[in-house]
């Protein structure tokens, strides 16, 4: 593996190896290698990670929703403007949004006309 991020999971790799190695039968995870895999996920992805560390696909994803998003740092987020056809008068809706990471944003409308396309520029805009 090459790369900062590439040596991070090569090296919860080995740990987890280390563990198997020396664990008795039938021993669970210990919940610090799975706090580490969870990190690893919200960087490299469930199925990657999973695949890595030889952890149970399901498991880990449901650990990782489980955990939340991490906190975000103030300094990276972004204003996305937001038109104003979009936030029309009428009756009201809520939009819920989650990303695979685990991003959320809630945004409360009072009109559902243009809710798709809001959460499209919204998701595309990260990307």
């Amino acid at each position: 593996m090459i790369g900062t991020n590439g040596q991070a999971l090569g090296e919860l790799r080995r740990r987890f190896g280390v563990w198997r190695d020396r664990r008795p039968r039938g021993k669970r995870i210990p919940e610090d290698l799975w706090q580490a895999a969870v990190h690893a996920a919200r960087e490299h992805g469930v199925c990657k990670t999973s695949r890595q560390l030889g952890v149970d696909y399901y498991s880990l994803k449901q650990r990782l929703t489980t955990a939340g998003a991490p906190a975000s740092d103030p300094e990276t987020v972004e204003f996305v403007e937001i038109p104003r056809k979009v936030l029309s008068a009428g009756p009201g809706c809520v939009l819920e949004l989650q990303d695979p990471k685990g991003l959320r944003l809630r945004i409360e409308l009072r009109d559902t006309a243009g809710a798709e396309s809001l959460a499209k520029a919204l998701w595309s805009h990260r990307e």
